[in-house]
């Protein structure tokens, strides 16, 4: 059996030392990202805010880390971000959808290049009484017609975006989110307890390097919704903002069903292995009773659903 020697013992040592060191700095570091994430400026910003719920992913190799280096502080630091992370996320990762009536479910799904028959099959087994769609190009809107008509009868369209109903609708009018061409309407949903006013939108492109354009259909898309003096109603749609990005704010006061009665962060994109929710169901006036997303084949986007009870008093305007 060979014996270190205290020369290789002292440099092992330093090793450790060295590596403890580096763990615990990354780690505080990360909890510093999470308290002060907001501090980080423009798209940079919005990018950090929108992987926020993926910040306990380093931690845990930085644990193991800590646990070979032999060093109780380089562990206790380690820990730091991952208690603010629990702090922060934790309550979402239950199940918060609650016992009560509903009488309007709505789904949205952001169709894309999938095909019609398949996509949407899984939304008809769920049965919503509105269904909200994005991306429905020229070649494929006779498809996604003829494959939702006979159950929904009623239905309005602007632009790439459109509703389909098994309730009456009425004054549909497009909402101009200074894109360039339309892509979000509004129009009125008639259900047995009075009328609901239902947004669909698909806001610009966020990527990594550049937010403005979306932030400006955020912007156009929020004081379309605020002007509306309707006391329930439902954005719905592919507002490619998370629901941790700053930027969302700027949709309060509705409230996000997902938040309010989905279980984990409902991730929507990409289907295979999503990891952030750009789709979202928001609702105003209403009580969420249950949120949760499916798989629609062929699109990269999940679906989002939420079942809402219209009778339960009306959110007050802040």
């Amino acid at each position: 059996m060979t014996v270190a020697s205290p020369a290789q013992q002292h440099r092992a040592g330093r090793l450790r030392r060295g590596l403890a060191a580096v763990v615990a700095g990354t780690a505080l570091t990360l909890g510093v990202l999470l308290l002060a994430h907001e501090a980080v400026p423009g798209a940079t910003g919005s990018l950090v805010d929108s992987a926020l719920p993926w910040a306990a992913a380093p931690v845990v190799p930085l644990i193991a880390v800590a646990v070979l280096t032999r060093r109780r502080w380089a562990i206790a630091a380690t820990a730091v971000p991952l208690l603010i992370w629990a702090a922060m996320f934790a309550p979402s990762l239950t199940d918060r959808a609650t016992a009560g009536p509903h009488d309007l479910r709505v789904a949205s799904l952001n169709l894309g290049s999938a095909a019609p028959d398949a996509a949407l099959a899984p939304l008809l087994r769920a049965t919503p009484d509105v269904i909200v769609l994005e991306e429905i190009t020229t070649a494929d809107r006779k498809a996604v017609t003829a494959a939702l008509n006979s159950a929904y009868p009623h239905h309005a369209a602007a632009g790439t975006v459109a509703v389909f109903s098994r309730l009456p609708l009425s004054h549909t009018t497009p909402v101009d989110i200074r894109i360039g061409w339309t892509r979000a309407l509004a129009t009125t949903v008639t259900t047995p307890n009075g009328p609901v006013r239902v947004y669909a939108a698909h806001l610009a492109s966020a990527r990594a390097d550049m937010t403005a354009k979306r932030d400006r259909t955020l912007e156009a898309l929020a004081a379309a919704v605020h002007a509306d003096p309707s006391p329930r109603l439902v954005l719905a749609g592919d507002l490619n903002t998370a629901t941790t990005d700053r930027r969302f704010a700027a949709l309060a006061p509705l409230r996000d069903t997902q938040q309010d009665a989905g279980a984990g962060f409902g991730f929507t994109w990409p289907d295979t292995f999503p990891v952030v929710r750009p789709d979202h169901l928001l609702q105003l006036g209403m009580a969420t009773r249950r949120s949760w997303v499916l798989r629609a084949p062929g699109s990269d986007h999940r679906a989002v659903l939420a079942d809402l009870d219209t009778t339960a008093p009306p959110d007050a305007r802040s």
